[in-house]
Parts: C-alpha cells; sequence; structure tokens
C-alpha cells in the first residue's frame, strides 16, 4: 500500500556524495519518515530532474496517482537543477550571457501545471522548500577540470551570486504554493537556523549529508504533527 508518491530531484533521491562518488543514503529522510509514519512512500525522483522532466515522469503515472485509492499524498521538489548553469560553456566563453536550464518563468508555469493536474486527480500535492547550498564549496566542486578564473569572472567575482541566483528559485516555490492555494514544507529555515549549516552539506556544496537528511525529516514529521496530518 502506497500512502505517498514522491518526485523530484536527487535531494529527494537521497543522493550522497562521498569520497567523490554520488550513492543513495540508506538512511535518506523520506526512509525516515516512512518508517515514522509507518507508510509506505513511493519514491520516483532522479538524479538530475528539472521540473520539465519531472512533468513527464508525472505525466506517465498520471493514471496510477488517480486511480490508487491508498495514495492520498504527492510530494514535489524541484529547483535545485533548474535554477543551475552548462558551467562548461560558462568556462569556454565567459563574455557571453548564459541561461539556466530552465527560466524561472517557464518553472513556474510548469510547476504549476503539475499542480493543477495533480489537483485534478484527487490527490493532495506538497512542496518541499530546497534546502540552502554552500557557494563556495560548490563553486570548487562545479569548476573542477574548468578555467576557474573565466567561472569567476562571469559571476562578477561573487561567489556568493551562486547562492543567491539559487534562492531566487527557492523563494518561487514558496510563491508557486502561495498561488496554487498548496501546501509546502519549509526545510531551508531548519538549515539557516544551524550555527553552520554547511555541516550539514555533503562536500560539493549542494547535497544534504546523513545529518543533513536528519534535519529534513524533523521538518516534516514537525508539520506533519503540527498540522495533524493523517495519511
Amino acid at each position: 500500500m502506497t500512502g505517498v508518491m514522491a518526485f523530484g530531484d536527487s535531494v529527494l533521491k537521497g543522493v550522497i556524495s562521498e569520497n567523490n562518488k554520488y550513492k543513495i543514503c540508506p538512511d535518506c529522510f523520506l526512509n525516515i519518515c516512512a518508517a515514522s509514519f509507518g507508510i509506505n512512500i513511493e519514491n520516483n525522483a532522479k538524479f538530475g530532474n528539472t521540473v520539465s522532466r519531472g512533468a513527464e515522469s508525472i505525466e506517465k503515472n498520471l493514471d496510477k496517482i488517480k486511480n490508487s485509492s491508498s495514495l492520498k499524498y504527492i510530494l514535489l521538489e524541484f529547483g535545485g537543477n533548474d535554477c543551475d548553469f552548462n558551467w562548461e560553456k560558462i568556462s569556454e566563453n565567459p563574455q557571453e550571457s548564459h541561461n539556466p536550464k530552465t527560466d524561472i518563468k517557464l518553472f513556474s508555469r510548469i510547476y504549476t501545471d503539475i499542480l493543477k493536474k495533480l489537483k485534478s486527480t484527487g490527490k493532495i500535492p506538497v512542496l518541499l522548500s530546497l534546502p540552502p547550498i554552500d557557494s563556495q564549496n560548490y563553486f570548487n566542486t562545479l569548476s573542477q577540470n574548468l578555467n576557474k578564473d573565466n567561472i569567476l569572472n562571469w559571476l562578477g567575482k561573487k561567489v556568493q551570486r551562486i547562492f543567491d541566483w539559487h534562492e531566487r528559485y527557492n523563494l518561487e516555490v514558496f510563491n508557486i504554493a502561495l498561488n496554487n492555494n498548496v501546501k509546502i514544507i519549509d526545510i531551508t529555515s531548519k538549515f539557516l537556523e544551524q550555527p553552520d549549516y554547511s555541516l550539514f552539506l555533503c562536500p560539493d556544496g549542494i547535497h544534504p549529508n546523513k545529518e543533513g537528511h536528519k534535519i529534513i525529516a524533523e521538518a516534516i514529521t514537525g508539520y506533519v504533527t503540527k498540522h495533524n496530518i493523517i495519511f
């Protein structure tokens, strides 16, 4: 019996990086939550997923979602890949303008369409906000084997711009939830309230580590308890 179905990117999938290799964390936050709530969670998240890829996956599963009597909630987490850039091209041509993988207006439009389709099935979509990133560690990761100076120049010599751009999409997720009257679980604040949230991220600066997954699980379980959500 599936209580929750989830769609998103590598954060939702439970990917962590160790020794420059990616793997699935067995104690990822969805597994923690499933055990805590005593439910099954079907995790359809995929590494590298953008909101458009997520929309395709949801479309393929739409009949299954609609016809599942045990399914009530659809958990969604997108934005971390949508806001990202082709850093190799930036490294090669820093003087040119470069666009993110998904323009923010398109991101909002596709995400909104997803919510409308899910609502039409009678299920309840729930959004997750994004965990913050460590700009410096992510810069060190993305610029490996590339021209760091060129990338830094394109960033206006401010690595902080990576965080700012990522947060712009995160704020848009909150706006999408508000504009569509959809529940959103704020996991961002749980990281930012830590003295040094980077300690809860992997060395790549973007994926929560094992302890970071515990923080996300606490945010979700706290939200469920506060709002008396029943699966």
